[in-house]
């Protein structure tokens, strides 16, 4: 089964601290890179790179939900395409030639015919997805991604796929073909088709045999193009396609699962040809995969019908600059429990960079390690010039304490204004004045005492996830407590009287929150000795800060109630730390969304916020001022 349930909620899929596959490459690559732009969410400016790759992959995807018609010719268009132009509102387009698929060259000759629309579908998205940025890179454009770029990628995963249809063909259909033919998909979760309805995780499919399939003949290209449609993800489905750990530790979003041969291939795909140092990451990123695919074939909230998986065969790069097939070798059953328990203790260190301003994930650049194409490793002839071109590439170079000294310099000096005139001046002039404090002096965690009243039960945040909350009460001082993220604490133990522990302070909808974590304790009040305790009515819940614009960034989504939300973000830098500003939805007015990087602000009367264990500043429509310079 290529998905599984989230522990929990079913929206529970985006936390920053949950290790994924991507965020252990980064990890790999260095901590302290892996602090910043994962769990403060520190941004690069957007190049088109960033959105190419998307772009082509949910293109590919969308075309290998095809199916052909089974009597008279197939329409030259790709019906992802038309989903896609429908989801922005515009009209279908139709199609002006057509193919009868009668062997695996009619197939081939159908694909060559959608790609002009696939290619035109893509640019406009690009260009949708470029314009939506609020921070791009000075002296790019998507402009500069022509025609033939887009083209050569989506033949490269078309050609790759192609493959894999002729070998099934080859193979008179696999060992599934009676299966097909006798009711359709055989598996518990479904290659998607645009012929059917989405399955979401965790339900059964009600997939019946199509009327295409042939029987008691030799198989056919539609059968063999059928049977070898690997599972992807299904753009229809709003809920997270993912394989998670059943503690919740841990997931993984997969490309692609050949299941056709009667074994398992996981492979990604990769919108280049495997040149570049993130090449490195490729082999840990599958092996993640791996992992989590053995640990989640015994699932409990797996559908009941149909074949749940099988043995694990392969692990494959798609990389569609050629295109290339790269294969990477499994790990065996030792090496993997090992690595597993490398990835738990690498989940736990996570878990505490940045919890105090003094705990930051270590600064250890991995060397950059070129490739030739098709993800070949070079070999590294200078290692620490490889680890400072790894520095070079960083988020935050020109944050991070440990980076070298000339490449540090180089970035503040990116960071400069003219009128400033060099970066001493600047980290002079981002010295907070009063009212503003220093990013490092809000306060992470305090304990205070009380009895603890109501039921801890659900309640919605303003993610929309479900948490449990209640209430602390001393004399005629109430206050809200709830859980960081879901699940993130158990149960609250009896007793009159409580002491919260680590327990972070925050506002929210003019309401004075604690909020709680798996770092956090309760104990009765008697079991506590030599603590200071914070005073329900003196909680700090407000921030004063200043300092310049290094990220900007935003999202949206759909919260667990079917209701859409909005976040526009950025981060300032006050000399010394970073932190992350958000507003959400009507927060988000003109004067936020006018701040551009380079922007040096003040924030006064912002509410201090959470998330996932990181101070998080809010923005309140009614009390915040912000000053832009």
């Amino acid at each position: 089964m290529p998905v599984v349930l989230p522990p929990g909620a079913g929206y529970l899929g985006k936390s920053r601290r949950r290790i994924s596959a991507s965020g252990l490459v980064t990890w790999e690559r260095c901590p302290r890179q892996w602090h910043y732009r994962r769990r403060i969410g520190l941004n690069d400016a957007t190049v088109p790179e960033m959105i190419i790759g998307l772009v082509v992959e949910d293109a590919l995807c969308g075309l290998f939900m095809e199916r052909f018609e089974v009597e008279g010719p197939t329409p030259g268009i790709s019906s992802w395409v038309n989903y896609s132009r429908e989801q922005s509102g515009l009209s279908k387009i139709t199609a002006t030639d057509e193919v009868i698929i009668s062997d695996i060259n009619s197939i081939n000759n159908w694909i060559y015919l959608v790609i002009p629309s696939l290619v035109k579908e893509v640019q406009r998205l690009l260009k949708k997805r470029w314009n939506e940025k609020n921070w791009t890179a000075i002296g790019r454009d998507i402009s500069e991604v022509k025609d033939e770029r887009i083209e050569t990628l989506l033949k490269g995963g078309i050609e790759l796929q192609l493959e894999e249809v002729e070998n099934c063909f080859n193979n008179q259909g696999g060992p599934y073909l009676g299966q097909y033919r006798a009711t359709g998909d055989p598996f518990t979760v479904p290659a998607p088709c645009w012929d059917e309805e989405p399955v979401k995780p965790g339900e059964s499919s009600n997939r019946i045999a199509n009327s295409g399939f042939q029987t008691d003949k030799p198989v056919s290209a539609w059968e063999a193009w059928e049977i070898a449609r690997p599972w992807v993800k299904d753009p229809r489905v709003a809920e997270p396609q993912r394989l998670f750990h059943p503690e919740g530790w841990a997931a993984g979003e997969m490309d692609l699962v050949h299941r056709w041969d009667g074994k398992i291939r996981i492979c990604d795909i990769k919108a280049s040809a495997g040149t570049s140092g993130y090449s490195t990451g490729l082999a840990n990123q599958l092996r993640f995969y791996q992992w989590l695919w053995k640990i989640t074939r015994t699932h409990p909230g797996r559908p009941e019908v149909g074949i749940n998986g099988g043995e694990l065969s392969g692990l494959e790069g798609w990389y569609l600059n050629g295109p290339h097939r790269k294969n990477i070798d499994l790990l065996d059953e030792e090496t993997l429990s090992s690595e597993a328990s490398r990835w738990n203790l690498i989940h736990q260190q996570m878990t505490l960079s940045g919890l105090h301003p003094t705990h930051l994930a270590p600064a250890d650049p991995a060397p950059w390690v070129t490739h030739a194409p098709g993800g070949k490793a070079l070999t590294v002839e200078d290692e620490e010039g490889a680890k400072e071109l790894t520095c070079e590439r960083c988020t935050a170079v020109a944050f991070c304490d440990a980076s070298p000294e000339k490449i540090r310099s180089k970035a503040l000096s990116a960071l400069t204004s003219p009128e400033i005139g060099n970066s001493e001046n600047l980290l002079k002039e981002l010295i907070p004045k009063p009212p503003c404090t220093n990013i490092s002096s809000i306060p992470r965690r305090l304990n205070v005492k009380g009895e603890v009243k109501g039921h801890w039960g659900p309640l919605s945040n303003h993610y929309g996830e479900e948490v449990r909350g209640a209430t602390i009460v001393v004399g005629d001082t109430i206050v809200v407590i709830e859980e960081m993220g879901s699940e993130s604490f158990g149960e609250i133990p009896a007793g009159s009287e409580l002491a919260l522990l680590d327990v972070a302070p925050g506002l929210w909808r003019g309401m004075t929150r604690l909020y709680l974590d798996e770092h956090s304790q309760i104990k009765p009040v008697s079991e506590v000795e030599d603590i200071e305790f914070t005073r329900l009515g003196l909680i700090p819940t407000k921030a004063n800060l200043s300092g310049q614009v290094v990220s900007r960034g935003g999202t949206n989504g759909v919260n667990a109630s079917g209701k859409p939300w909005s976040m526009s973000t950025l981060h300032i830098w006050d000399g010394e730390s970073v932190v992350e500003v958000v507003a959400f939805g009507s927060a988000i007015n003109r004067t936020f969304e006018e701040i551009r990087v380079g922007d040096q602000i003040r924030i006064l009367s912002a509410e201090l916020g959470w998330r996932d264990g990181v101070p998080q500043v809010r923005i309140d429509q009614r009390q915040t001022r912000i000053q832009v310079k």
